[in-house]
């Protein structure tokens, strides 16, 4: 599976988390952030920036409206994650076939 077809599961809107990602995990890498701990970081960070933009586009009522939004929250957030890793593998891939 590649970070292409993973895009097409992902609101157009949202496209723009995967390179920011990919920014943020270089600079936790940088830290004194254990490596194992990127991952889970980066999904949670692509969560909160799924919840911002869903909270600012969609209009909350009632309970079912919250359990939609956090649905679209896990579900798009986690694509978007697998999307900024998927295509950060293949660019470390990509990298060392070229040297």
């Amino acid at each position: 599976m590649n970070a292409e077809l993973i895009l097409e599961y992902i609101d157009p809107q949202l496209v723009i988390v995967v390179p920011m990602l990919w920014g943020i995990g270089m600079a936790v890498k940088k830290s004194s952030i254990k490596n194992r701990f990127i991952p889970v970081l980066l999904l949670f960070c692509a969560w909160a920036v799924v919840m911002l933009h869903l909270m600012s586009t969609r209009l909350i009522l009632d309970s079912r409206s919250v359990s939609a939004m956090l649905f679209a929250v896990v579900t798009q957030g986690s694509v978007v994650w697998l999307a900024a890793w998927l295509g950060y593998e293949s660019l470390l891939k990509d990298r060392e076939e070229n040297r």
